[in-house]
This record gives structure tokens, sequence and C-alpha cells, in this order.
């Protein structure tokens, strides 16, 4: 698939602004409320999510999986999630009037029957964003999304200033989530019509089952920990990890994100070529491990320093938490190609299997480690995290005829030179004597890492950098002449 430079540019505003835009909303709000409140909030929320893994996302993978482009089967899929999104919000509205457990107040039930309108325009806004994605219209993408941002930050910073505490918190999550649906849903609208077909959903269903069902363990096993917080250590523990989990999950979206969504189409364009499929697969592995890996490396180095600016000195305790996030997410950058490859290559059962066998182990551990505390649990989520990345690595090699070896030791150079330049940044801010202002302290810090960083990188992978970024932008006139003038210096 070939990227233009602007193309890739506006898909990264488009992951970049919105998330900025409610992060600055939420960091706001962090210094008002206190942490039982976010408990309260996040412990709702996981429950939404938990019960959104029942939504029929396979079908809606399947428009890129298949480059569906008949206005027939996207509005079935479109009318499917809409039923299904209904349905299940119905069912929690009923739940909120009967109070079963000890955490349902009146303010949590009211949260919960509130977050339904997140599930049903979540559901629609993902279904017509992989439209959009999978006609490459970023541009579209990125103007409509920072604009139903700005409109729904200016309305939850009224509701702050209007004192609703908590609610504003709550509505910020609703709010935004139709926003995003009307964003999406103005440049599609004409591929959405008012007809059904249930043969088109059922064609379908050999991909698009098993790829619901990989999503929707995937869901539950990313929010179940929450629950467990919530009901073992208390709602300001989970006020916490909440703040620790929702900043790395806006870094992710932000950065993760854009580079899943580069790769996964670029995968699907080369999945029916063996050699060009493994050599598109790589390219991946080793850009997102370029890209992110630094990234995620100077955040945990730099934790502390960013919590006290964000939230002030309340949210410190939350700064582990999300080290441990940074750590987590290193093997999430690995997974989601190799989790990518399994998919495309028609192994969703396997995936779904081993989800469904990997969890009936990692949860009760999970569980039980809450017991010891919120540090043993986040270590229990590392192991369980880690455990699936090197299961995934397996078979993807597998699949791709891939040796193991050759995979690890093909961004063995951007891991080292993360690992060095952590290291060393460390040793030269010790001596640095703290500056008044944190910011300034933490640009310093940045500003060393990136440079050791980037030296090191061009000093020992440039042919490497050059050649994946021509892959991403074949028709960049800087990026051909620099690999001319590296051909040239390797001839000589």
């Amino acid at each position: 698939m070939k990227h233009s430079s602007k193309g890739i540019l506006w898909l990264f505003f488009s992951k970049f602004f919105p998330p900025v835009i409610n992060f600055a909303v939420f960091a706001y709000t962090a210094r008002i409320l206190a942490p039982e409140d976010f408990g309260l909030v996040a412990l709702a929320l996981a429950i939404i999510f938990i019960v959104s893994s029942f939504m029929p996302s396979g079908w809606r993978d399947a428009i890129i999986k298949y480059q569906i482009e008949d206005k027939l089967i996207i509005s079935s899929i479109f009318w499917l999630n809409l039923a299904v999104s209904l349905l299940i919000s119905a069912i929690i509205i009923g739940f909120s009037f009967f109070s079963f457990f000890e955490f349902q107040s009146r303010t949590f039930n009211l949260a919960l029957s509130i977050f339904c309108l997140k599930l049903i325009f979540d559901g629609l806004f993902y279904t017509l964003n992989i439209v959009l994605l999978k006609q490459q219209l970023y541009s579209l993408i990125a103007l409509r999304t920072i604009f139903s941002s700005v409109i729904s930050a200016a309305i939850i910073i009224g509701l702050l200033l209007l004192d609703f505490g908590v609610w504003a918190l709550i509505w910020a999550q609703a709010i935004l989530s139709i926003a995003n649906f009307f964003a999406v849903y103005l440049p599609t609208r004409k591929l959405v019509t008012f007809q059904f077909s249930f043969a088109s959903i059922v064609q379908l269903n050999s991909f698009a089952a098993y790829s619901t069902l990989t999503n929707g363990v995937t869901s539950i096993l990313d929010h179940y920990e929450s629950v467990i917080i919530g009901a073992v250590l208390g709602k300001r523990e989970l006020g916490f990890y909440n703040v620790a989990k929702r900043f790395s999950k806006i870094i992710s979206d932000i950065f993760i994100g854009t580079v899943s969504e580069i790769s996964f189409p670029l995968l699907a364009k080369k999945q029916e070529e063996m050699i060009e499929f493994r050599k598109a697969f790589m390219n991946s592995v080793y850009f997102s491990v370029l890209i992110l890996f630094p990234l995620f490396t100077f955040c945990f180095i730099n934790s502390e320093k960013i919590f006290l600016l964000l939230f002030t000195e309340k949210w410190l305790n939350a700064s582990v938490a999300f080290q441990a996030f940074c750590i987590i997410f290193a093997f999430i950058i690995l997974g989601i190609p190799q989790k990518n490859v399994i998919v495309l290559s028609n192994h969703a059962k396997w995936w779904f299997q081993l989800q469904v066998k990997l969890s009936f182990i990692i949860v009760p551990l999970t569980a039980a480690s809450a017991f010891l505390g919120l540090n043993a649990l986040l270590i229990m989520l590392i192991l369980g995290k880690c455990l699936y990345c090197s299961l995934s690595l397996w078979k993807s090699c597998q699949i791709l005829s891939l040796d193991v070896k050759k995979y690890i030791v093909s961004f063995i150079v951007p891991l080292i030179c993360c690992i060095v330049t952590a290291i060393t940044t460390s040793l030269i801010t010790q001596f640095i004597p703290p500056l008044k202002f944190i910011l300034v302290d933490i640009t310093i810090s940045a500003t060393i890492f990136f440079i050791i960083y980037l030296t090191q990188m061009f000093l020992f992978d440039r042919k490497k950098i050059v050649s994946i970024g021509l892959v991403l932008l074949p028709n960049n006139q800087h990026l051909n002449k620099l690999a001319k003038n590296i051909n040239n210096q390797e001839l000589h």
C-alpha cells in the first residue's frame, strides 16, 4: 500500500489532537476531583468495556480484510452494530435498576446508564471509521475528528466551570463518543442506507465470527483488572490505577494506534504473497520498535516528573502504575503486528482459543495477586502480557516460515540503543541540579535522551531506517536521495 507523507501526517493528526484535547480536560478534572471519584467512574467504564466485548467487531474488521465497498454489506454491518448495542444497553439499564452489589450506589447506577450512550455511538463510530481508513481518507478523519473533539471539550469545560463535579467526568465519555460518530458519519453517510441483508452478514461469518470472539476476549482481558482492583483494593486504589491507565491509553491511542492503522492495511495488501507478506511483517515490527520503544522508555524513566507536572503531587502514587504500563506497551508494540499476521492468515480461531486458555490461568492469578497489593497485581499483568506476546511471536513466525532468532535480531539494534540511551541519560541528568520548573527539567531530559538515541541509530542502522522510510513514503525525494548516497558510499 502506498502512503504519501501527507496522508500519514493527517492520520497522525487524527490520532494526536483529539486525545490531547480529551486529555487536557481529563488532567484538569483530575486536579479537581478525588481518586475515589475516578475509581467510581473507572469501575462503571470497566463494566461497559467488558460488555462491549459482545459487539460484532469482527464484521467491522471484515471491511478491510475483504476490501468491501458494497453499500448493502456496509449498511448491513452498520445496522447490525446498532441493533446489538441497543440490546446490550437495554440489559445494562435494566441491571442498573437493581442494586445487586455493594458498589452500586445511585451515582454509579446513573453513570452506568449514561455510559450506554458511549457503547452505542462507539460501535457506530468504529464501523464507519474503518470505511474511511480503507479508503485512506486521512484528511477527512483528521478534520472531522478534531472538530468534534473541540466541540465536546468546550461542553465538558463548561460543565466543570458550572461545578458539576464527577458528572463532568461522566458526561465527558458520552459526549466525546457522540461527537466522534458524527465526525465520521458525515463523510460516509452515502454508504449507509436503510437496507439490511442477513445473507451479507452470514457470508462473512468464517472470518468475522472468530475475529469478534478474539476482539471480545481481548477487550475483557484489557479491563477485567479494574473490576478486581475496585472490588479488592477499593475505589481509591482504582482511582490511582485508572488515572495511570487513562494517561497511558491516550499515549497508546496517539502512537501505537497510528502505527497499527498503518501496518494492518499494509499487511492486508501483502497477504496473498508469502515473501512480500513476511517482508511487510518484518518492516512493520522494526518501524514500530524504532518509533515507539524510545518514547515509552523515556516515559518510564521520567514518570514521577511527568505526573507531578500534569496531575500534581496528589496523584504521584499513580506513577508506579504508569511505569508498569510502559513495560506492558513494549509487548503490545511487538504483539500488534503478530496478531495481525495471525488474523489475516485465517488463524483467528487459534488466537481466540489461546486467549481463552491463558485467561483461565492469568485472571485467577491476577485476582489472587490483588490481595498482596497493587504492585503485585502490576507485576502479574506484565508477566501475563509477556506470555501472550511470546506465544503470538511463535505462531506468527510459524505462519511466515520465519526463524525466531532472525525475527528478534531484526529489531535488536533499536532495542539496545533504547537501553543504552536510558542508562546514559539517567547518568547525565544526575549531574544536573533539579530545576524550579518541572517542564524545563523534562524538556532538558527529553532533548538529551532523543539526541543520544537518534545519533546511535544513524550510526549503527541508518540503511535500515532509510529502507523502511521508503516503504512508507516511496515518493519522498529526501529519502530517495539519502538512499542513493548510502548506496554510493557502500560501492566505494
